[in-house]
C-alpha cells in the first residue's frame, strides 16, 4: 500500500513538475507577446499624440493669423469689427484658447507686424496626382521657397496656376461642435435664405484634420457658405467654415506612388504657413 502511494505520489510529482515546466514556459511567450503589443501601442500613441499636437498648433496658428488680418483691417474692437468677431467665433468653435486670440490682437496692433495673405500653390505628385497647397503666410518669399523645396525633394512637380485647380469643384465646408441631421440642416438652411444644396457628412480626422470637437460636417455651395454658417450660428451651432476644393474625379495610384505622395503631403503640412493640402488620389 505504501509502495502504491509512493509511486502514485511520485507520478503526481512528476506530472506536477512537467505541468509546472509547461506553465513556466508559457508566461515567457506571453510576456514577450505583451511586450511587443505594448511597444506597438506605445509607438501608435506617440504617433497619435504627435498628430494631435500638430493639428492643435495648426489651428492656433491659423486662428492667430486670421485675428491679425481682421485687426489690421478693422481695429481691435469686435463690437465694430465684424471680421474680428467672426475670427473669435471661429476660435471658439475650434477650441482655441482666448489667450491665443488676445495675444494676436496685441501683436496686430504693432505697426511692424505684417498681415498674412492667402496663397495657393499647385503641384503634380507622382502618378499624375493633382495637389492644391493652401497657404496663409505673412512672408510670401519664405512660403514659396519652403513649398518649392519640399515639392522638388519629394520628386513631385510645381504646376502652373490653374492647371490643377480645374479638376476640383469649389465648395463650402463647415465643422460643427454638435451633431445635426439632414432634415434639421435643410430646415435651417431654407430659413436662412439658402437656395443651393446642403448635406451632412462624417468628420474626417485623417484627410481634413478634424479634431475630437467636430461632431458633424456640413457641405454647401461655395457662394452660400456664409449664409449657412450664419443660420447655424443663429440656431446655437458653434461652427467653423472654410472654402475647400473637392476633386471631380479621383486617380488610382500604386501603393509605392501613394506612399511618396503622402510623404510629400505630410512634409508640406508640417510647415507653419501651410493650412492644408488637398489632392485627388482615390
Amino acid at each position: 500500500m505504501r509502495i502504491t502511494v509512493t509511486v502514485a505520489c511520485l507520478a503526481c510529482a512528476t506530472s506536477l513538475q512537467a505541468g509546472a515546466g509547461l506553465l513556466a514556459a508559457r508566461p515567457l511567450v506571453a510576456r514577450h507577446d505583451a511586450a511587443v503589443m505594448m511597444g506597438r501601442k506605445f509607438e501608435n500613441n506617440k504617433l497619435k499624440m504627435a498628430k494631435t499636437a500638430l493639428a492643435y498648433a495648426k489651428k492656433a496658428s491659423y486662428v492667430g493669423k486670421q485675428v491679425v488680418i481682421a485687426v489690421k483691417s478693422g481695429g481691435d474692437d469686435p463690437a465694430s469689427n465684424l471680421q474680428l468677431a467672426a475670427a473669435m467665433r471661429e476660435a471658439n468653435a475650434l477650441n482655441v484658447p482666448k489667450d491665443v486670440v488676445e495675444r494676436n490682437v496685441k501683436k496686430a496692433m504693432d505697426p511692424t507686424t505684417a498681415a498674412a495673405k492667402e496663397l495657393t500653390y499647385e503641384a503634380y505628385g507622382v502618378g499624375g496626382v493633382g495637389m492644391i497647397i493652401n497657404v496663409l503666410s505673412d512672408n510670401n518669399n519664405r512660403a514659396t521657397a519652403d513649398v518649392n523645396m519640399i515639392v522638388k525633394k519629394a520628386g513631385c512637380t510645381i504646376a502652373s496656376s490653374g492647371s490643377v485647380q480645374f479638376n476640383f469643384a469649389r465648395k463650402g465646408r463647415l465643422t460643427l461642435n454638435k451633431a445635426i441631421d439632414e432634415e434639421e440642416l435643410l430646415e435651417l438652411a431654407i430659413e436662412g435664405g439658402c437656395e443651393g444644396d446642403v448635406e451632412v457628412e462624417e468628420p474626417d480626422p485623417d484627410g481634413r484634420g478634424d479634431g475630437d470637437e467636430v461632431k458633424a460636417v456640413v457641405i454647401t455651395e461655395a457662394t452660400e457658405l456664409g449664409v449657412v454658417q450664419a443660420a447655424l450660428q443663429e440656431a446655437d451651432f458653434e461652427c467653423s467654415g472654410q472654402l475647400i476644393n473637392v476633386p471631380l474625379t479621383t486617380i488610382e495610384v500604386s501603393e509605392e506612388d501613394g506612399e511618396v505622395n503622402y510623404a510629400a503631403i505630410d512634409k508640406l503640412e508640417e510647415l507653419d504657413d501651410v493650412t492644408n493640402v488637398e489632392h485627388n488620389m482615390a
